[in-house]
C-alpha cells in the first residue's frame, strides 16, 4: 500500500480538496509508485501501521545498545554499521570542530595582533565563514545524496583551506580563506543526518546522533587544549607565531580521515556498493528501513518535478523554520562570548585560558549523551526539550543580571551553556523521523532546517553580538533568553503538529 503524505499537508481540511495540490499529489503519487514496490503483503502493512502509530516503538531499556526484538543477523550489521558509518562521521565532524573553532582560539593567542584586527573583525570573519556554509549548504546536501562520496572529498578541500590560513597576512586574505573552509563544510553535518536517517530506526537513531555530535565538544576541547601547547611548546618554531601553527597541524589532523572516508564509507543502503558488507546484510539493512515506512531513494534527476511535492507539505515550513529560534538559543557557545568572558577575569594566562575552553563542551558532552539515550528510551523529544530550556533559562540569567551575579554563578552558566546545543542531534532525528517516507524530503528538509537557523545565525550576531560590547554582551544575552521561551513553545507546537498527523496516517494505514 503506497500513502502520499500530500495529503496531510499544510494543515489542509481533507474534506475540501484545491485543484492545484490535486495535480501535485499526483505527481507525488507518480515519483512514489516509481520509487516503491506496490505490492505489500499484510506483515509488512501491519509493520508499518504500528510504526505509524508509535513512531517505531520497541523495547528497549535504556542503556541496551540491541533492542530486544533484534535478531542475530541485525546485531551483526548493526555492529558494522556503527563502525563503518559512526567511526568516519564522528572522526570528521572532530576535525570540523578543530578545523572551525580554531578561530577563537587563534585570535586570544596573538593573531589579533600580528594582524592588526580592530574593532568588529572578528564577529565578521565569523559571518564570512556562515555565509558560505549557508549559501552552499543545501546545493551540495542534494549533490552528497545523490553521490555520497561528495562528502569524504569536501572533507579533503576544507582540510587545504584551513591550511592556508597559516600564511594570512591580512583581514581579507584570512576572510578568503574563511570563505572557502565554510563553503567545503557545508554540507558535511546535514548530509550525515540524512545517511543516519538512511541506516537506524528510531529507537536507535537518537544515541547514535548523540555519539556523532559528541564529537563538536571533542573538536572543541581538542582545539583548546592543541592551542595551549602549541601556545607553549611552537610558537616562533622556524619563525612562525604559535597560532600559525596551529592551522598546520589541524590541517594534518584532516587529511586522513578524508581518504578514511573514501575507503569505508557506506553511503546508503540503497546506493551502497561497500564490499565491507554483504549482499545478505545490504538487503537486510534495506528491509529494516521498509518495515518502519522508509522508502529508498529515487534521486534528484527529475528537477523541480521531484524538489515540488516538498513546498505542498506543512515539513518545509515547520520544519524549515523549527531551528530559528534555536540557533538564537546557542549563540554564546558558539561566538566565543563565554572564552572572552574568562579571559576578562585578568586572571589565567594564554595557556591556562585555552584550557578552560574545554570546560564548556565537557559538560556539554555529558548532555548530549545523556539526552541521546534518554530520547531512545522514551523514543520521543519533547519532555527533553522542554526540561533543557527551563534549565538553560535559568542558569543563563547570570549574564542579563551581570553586577548582579556572583562569578559562580556565571560559572555555572559558562559550565552548562553547550545544554542548547545538547539538543540538536534530538532535532534532526526527529526530522529524520518526520520525513521517514520520502528519501528526497529528508535530505532537502534537513538541509533547509540548518541553512534557515545559519541565515539568522548569519547576521544576528552583527546586531546583538558585537565584539565591541565584550564580556558583557547585555543585549546579546537578554536576546538569548527571550528565544529560549520562543523555541520551547515552537517545540510543543510541532510536537502537537504531527502527533496530529501521525493518527491520520495511521487511519489511513490500516483502511
Amino acid at each position: 500500500m503506497v500513502v502520499s503524505l500530500v495529503e496531510f499537508g499544510a494543515g489542509a481540511d481533507t474534506n475540501t480538496p484545491d485543484p492545484d495540490l490535486k495535480g501535485v499529489q499526483a505527481v507525488a503519487t507518480e515519483v512514489s509508485k516509481d520509487a516503491v514496490p506496490t505490492q505489500r503483503n499484510d506483515e509488512e502493512d501491519t509493520s508499518r501501521a504500528n510504526y505509524i502509530a508509535g513512531r517505531g516503538r520497541v523495547q528497549r531499556k535504556w542503556y541496551a545498545w540491541f533492542a530486544e526484538t533484534d535478531t542475530p543477523e541485525e546485531r551483526r550489521l548493526i555492529l558494522k554499521m556503527d563502525a563503518l558509518i559512526m567511526s568516519f562521521a564522528f572522526l570528521a565532524y572532530w576535525a570540523k570542530y578543530i578545523d572551525q573553532g580554531n578561530l577563537t582560539n587563534a585570535y586570544i593567542s596573538g593573531m589579533q595582533e600580528d594582524l592588526g584586527f580592530y574593532g568588529n573583525q572578528l564577529v565578521q570573519l565569523q559571518t564570512i565563514f556562515n555565509v558560505a556554509y549557508t549559501v552552499f549548504m543545501i546545493p551540495l546536501t542534494l549533490l552528497a545524496a545523490e553521490y555520497p562520496k561528495t562528502i569524504p572529498a569536501c572533507e579533503f578541500f576544507w582540510g587545504i583551506f584551513t591550511l592556508l590560513q597559516y600564511r594570512a597576512a591580512s583581514f581579507g586574505e584570512l576572510a578568503a580563506y574563511r570563505f572557502m573552509t565554510g563553503l567545503f563544510e557545508s554540507a558535511f553535518f546535514t548530509s550525515i543526518h540524512y545517511v543516519l536517517g538512511s541506516w537506524y530506526r528510531t529507537d536507535e537513531l537518537g544515541r547514535r546522533a548523540g555519539i556523532f555530535y559528541i564529537a563538536t565538544c571533542l573538536g572543541t576541547m581538542t582545539t583548546g587544549f592543541l592551542a595551549s601547547g602549541i601556545i607553549e611548546h611552537l610558537d616562533g618554531a622556524h619563525g612562525l607565531a604559535g597560532w600559525r601553527w596551529l592551522y598546520i597541524i589541524c590541517s594534518v589532523l584532516t587529511f586522513p580521515i578524508g581518504i578514511f572516508g573514501f575507503v569505508f564509507f557506506p553511503s546508503t543502503p540503497d546506493k551502497t556498493t561497500s564490499f565491507w558488507l554483504t549482499d545478505a546484510e545490504k538487503e537486510l539493512a534495506r528491509e529494516r528501513m521498509r518495515r518502519i515506512g522508509g522508502k529508498p531513494a529515487i534521486g534528484f534527476g527529475g528537477g523541480w518535478k521531484v524538489i515540488r511535492r516538498f513546498f505542498f507539505r506543512w515539513h518545509i515550513y515547520g520544519l524549515g523554520f523549527f531551528l530559528v529560534p534555536w540557533i538564537m538559543t546557542t549563540q554564546p557557545s558558539g561566538n566565543g562570548a563565554y572564552t572572552l568572558w574568562i579571559k576578562s577575569l585578568g586572571t589565567y594566562s594564554t595557556s591556562r585560558l585555552n584550557d578552560l575552553t574545554a570546560v564548556n563542551p565537557a559538560v556539554g558532552m555529558a548532555l548530549i549523551l545523556i539526552y541521546a539515550f534518554l530520547s531512545d528510551h522514551l523514543q520521543t523529544k519533547i519532555p527533553i526539550i522542554i526540561f533543557q530550556s527551563l534549565l538553560q533559562f535559568s542558569l543563563q540569567l547570570a549574564f542579563p543580571l551581570w553586577h548582579r551575579s556572583s562569578v559562580g554563578y556565571k560559572w555555572a552558566a559558562v559550565a552548562t551553556g553547550y545544554g542548547q546545543n545538547a539538543l540538536s542531534p534530538l532535532l534532526y532525528s526527529w526530522a529524520n523521523e518526520i520525513c521517514r517516507e520520502d528519501a528526497e524530503e529528508r535530505a532537502f528538509v534537513v538541509s533547509v532546517m540548518c541553512a534557515m537557523s545559519n541565515v539568522f545565525a548569519t547576521w544576528v550576531p552583527l546586531l546583538v553580538w558585537k565584539t565591541v560590547d565584550e564580556p558583557e554582551y547585555h543585549l546579546g544575552y537578554t536576546f538569548t533568553q527571550v528565544f529560549i521561551l520562543v523555541f520551547m513553545f515552537v517545540s510543543i507546537a510541532l510536537w502537537w503538529y504531527d502527533k496530529r498527523d501521525q493518527k491520520r496516517l495511521y487511519r489511513k494505514s490500516v483502511v
